[in-house]
């Protein structure tokens, strides 16, 4: 490597470890910092019971983490709208119940996958999570229904997926 190339990379390598050392010396935990850009009151006591989460110490582990708790949650919505789909089986409901929460635990699924060797696709599929939920809200509303707790929560859980795999 020649001179310029190395001067850079040290530069680059220098601010990354002052960026996570201020990051440390302000005693945020990494959970913590991935709530406050959610901008969502309901992230930190959402997250605050999982000992994985809240000791995760880098953003790798953190992402893991989170989108294996999305999947459990996400499969709970599917379990709750699956019983709403009976009780109230209109068409919209069904596709909810079925289609859009299989998409999004398939697409937690693949995010968790893809960490390591994609995490523009991995952010982007946590990202695109969310849209089975926001489908079943829209789908909820048209019958006259209320959007059950679950289904906020999983919308939530998307997001902050979505902002923890971004900083990878």
């Amino acid at each position: 490597m020649n001179t310029p190339k190395v001067s850079c990379l040290l530069f680059t390598v220098s601010i990354i470890l002052i960026s996570h050392s201020l990051m440390a010396a302000s005693g945020e935990r990494l959970y913590e910092g991935v709530c406050r850009e959610t901008n969502n009151p309901g992230c930190l006591p959402l997250l605050k019971d999982d000992p994985r989460i809240t000791s995760a110490k880098n953003y790798l582990d953190l992402s893991r983490f989170i989108l294996e708790f999305a999947e459990k949650k996400a499969r709970e919505g599917k379990k709750y709208m699956l019983q709403i789909a009976k009780e109230h089986p209109t068409e919209l409901i069904k596709i909810c119940a079925n289609n859009n929460y299989e998409a999004t635990i398939t697409s937690f699924i693949s995010a968790k996958g893809e960490l390591i060797e994609d995490p523009m696709t991995a952010t982007y599929d946590a990202k695109v999570a969310g849209d089975g939920p926001e489908y079943c809200a829209e789908a909820l509303t048209a019958a006259q229904l209320p959007n059950p707790l679950i289904n906020k929560v999983v919308a939530l859980v998307s997001s902050i997926a979505f902002y923890a795999t971004n900083h990878l």
